[in-house]
């Protein structure tokens, strides 16, 4: 007989993927450069109780190197993002029934927030004095999750949206022209650490992703969209990374 004992069922998503990245930053550059970028996205997901929590705990780690010319392709950026959040969401869910009473599909919504620590760094092929620019930030986001699981060809399909939008938080930027060894060697500091909110670092990060059935995990593949910008101290940066991503997600169920 099948236990009826309510269960936490965890998802662990390990995702790759390739694409293109489009640079801006005037600190190091005043050209747009683009390029090939690759990247990595781990998530892992748990409700705080049984499967119908109203509460779950997400954690995100992502990893993107980039290398990107300028237009007259005599200059490269070699560009590094390393980023961490934790948060929670809010869940409420809808199924759908047959009249026999299976299950044809499953709707989650999430609402909830992310804190988030970014770090990173841009080198310039081209620039002998300050050849390069690092990034240092914090935030807090609005998160949302928009998740439905469907019967087809007598298997269970997920389909799995996310989308977070940094609210507020802060970030380190030199002036416009002030170098690194006037900071850190010569102490020569002025409003390096600034606070940001949507009107100067307007940034948002989508993953969307279908999982098909494969043996006793999933398959997944989607598209990883992930937009920075900022505009602190009269420097400008934008990058907006877009990626193909394929991997696996792994289902881990915990007894109470």
């Amino acid at each position: 007989m099948r236990s009826e004992r309510p269960h936490r069922v965890h998802r662990h998503t390990h995702l790759g993927g390739i694409g293109r990245n489009h640079l801006y930053d005037n600190y190091l550059s005043p050209l747009d450069y683009t390029g090939f970028t690759a990247g990595y996205v781990f998530l892992a997901e748990s409700p705080t109780h049984d499967e119908t929590a109203r509460i779950s705990i997400l954690k995100l780690v992502g990893l993107n190197l980039t290398s990107a010319k300028n237009p007259k392709k005599n200059g490269e950026f070699i560009d590094m993002e390393l980023e961490a959040a934790f948060g929670c969401h809010f869940n409420r869910t809808w199924s759908n029934s047959s009249g026999g009473g299976n299950q044809n599909g499953r709707l989650r919504v999430a609402l909830g927030g992310l804190a988030g620590l970014h770090l990173g760094g841009t080198y310039s092929s081209r620039n002998g004095n300050n050849p390069a620019q690092g990034r240092l930030a914090a935030d807090l986001s609005f998160s949302s999750i928009a998740e439905y699981g469907f019967r087809l060809w007598q298997q269970r399909w997920l389909w799995r949206t996310q989308l977070d939008l940094p609210l507020a938080g802060v970030m380190f930027s030199p002036q416009y022209g002030q170098t690194y060894y006037e900071i850190f060697e010569l102490g020569h500091t002025n409003h390096n650490v600034c606070l940001t909110y949507f009107g100067n670092a307007p940034s948002m990060r989508a993953l969307s992703t279908l999982s098909l059935p494969f043996g006793r995990n999933r398959l997944s593949v989607g598209i990883h969209l992930n937009y920075r910008q900022s505009h602190l101290n009269h420097l400008k940066r934008h990058a907006w990374n877009s990626m193909f991503v394929l991997g696996y997600t792994r289902t881990f169920k915990f007894f109470d």
